[in-house]
C-alpha cells in the first residue's frame, strides 16, 4: 500500500476571517489573479508549481505563515 499526501490550501477561509477579497489580495500584492483563485478554489494544488516569491507575498500580507496558508492531508486509501 502506497501512502499518498497532498496540500491543501486555506486561503479562502483565511480571507473570509480577515474580510479581504481574492481581488484586493491580488491588487495589493500584485500576484495573478487567476493565480490567487487557484489557491482560493484549493485547484491543481498537486500538479501546481508556485513560486516562492508568490507565497511570501502572500503570507506576508496576510501576516500568516505557510503553516496557516497549507495543510499536508494524507489521501484515503479509496481515491488512490
Amino acid at each position: 500500500m502506497k501512502i499518498k499526501y497532498v496540500l491543501s490550501c486555506n486561503l479562502n477561509e483565511i480571507l473570509i476571517v480577515k474580510g479581504i477579497t481574492p481581488y484586493k489580495l491580488s491588487k495589493d500584492t500584485g500576484e495573478r489573479i487567476g493565480t490567487i483563485y487557484k489557491l482560493v478554489n484549493n485547484q491543481d494544488m498537486d500538479t501546481s508549481r508556485l513560486p516562492a516569491s508568490l507565497l511570501a507575498n502572500v503570507c506576508g500580507y496576510l501576516e500568516i505563515t505557510m503553516g496557516d496558508l497549507f495543510d499536508v492531508v494524507q489521501l484515503e486509501e479509496e481515491t488512490l
